[in-house]
C-alpha cells in the first residue's frame, strides 16, 4: 500500500535530529558510567556527545539515514521519489566520511554507533568510549 504524500510528509516531520530514542538510551548509559560529556557542541559535524578534555566525539547514527549496508539490503529500495532519496542517503554517507576525516585530522577520537548496536548493548558501546578515555 502506497502512502499519500500528506502521510509521508507527516511521518517525515516526526523524525527528530536531536533527542532521539537512541541518543536518550546512550546518554543514560554515559551518565550511569559517569562519563563527562556535552551534547550537540558546535564543532565540525555536530557530534551527539563530546568530551572536550579528551577530544572525543560520539555519533549515534540511524542505520536508515546514515546508510548502513546501503544498496545491499531492501531497506533503501524506495518506491517513490527514488532519485531524491538515493541522493540524500549517499550525501549523508559522504558527509559522515568527511566529518570523520576532518575531526581525526584535528586530533579528535571519533566514535560512531549504529542504532541497532545501541539498542542491543549500549553498555558495550559506552565501554569502548570509556576505554579510550582512560588510554592516553
Amino acid at each position: 500500500m502506497l502512502r499519500s504524500q500528506a502521510q509521508i510528509s507527516y511521518n517525515m516531520s516526526r523524525i527528530r535530529s536531536k533527542g532521539s530514542i537512541i541518543e536518550r538510551i546512550f546518554e543514560a548509559e554515559l551518565r550511569r558510567q559517569r562519563v563527562v560529556y556535552r551534547k550537540h557542541c558546535a564543532i565540525f559535524g555536530k557530534p551527539d556527545f563530546v568530551n572536550s578534555k579528551n577530544k572525543t566525539a560520539i555519533f549515534c547514527d540511524s542505520s536508515f539515514w546514515h546508510g548502513y549496508k546501503y544498496g545491499k539490503t531492501s531497506r533503501h529500495r524506495f518506491k517513490t521519489n527514488k532519485r531524491f532519496w538515493n541522493e540524500k542517503i549517499k550525501a549523508n554517507i559522504e558527509r559522515d566520511k568527511l566529518v570523520n576525516k576532518t575531526l581525526r585530522k584535528q586530533g579528535w577520537k571519533v566514535f560512531r554507533f549504529w542504532d541497532f548496536q545501541i539498542k542491543k548493548d549500549v553498555g558495550k558501546c559506552v565501554a569502548k568510549v570509556v576505554k579510550s578515555l582512560k588510554v592516553k
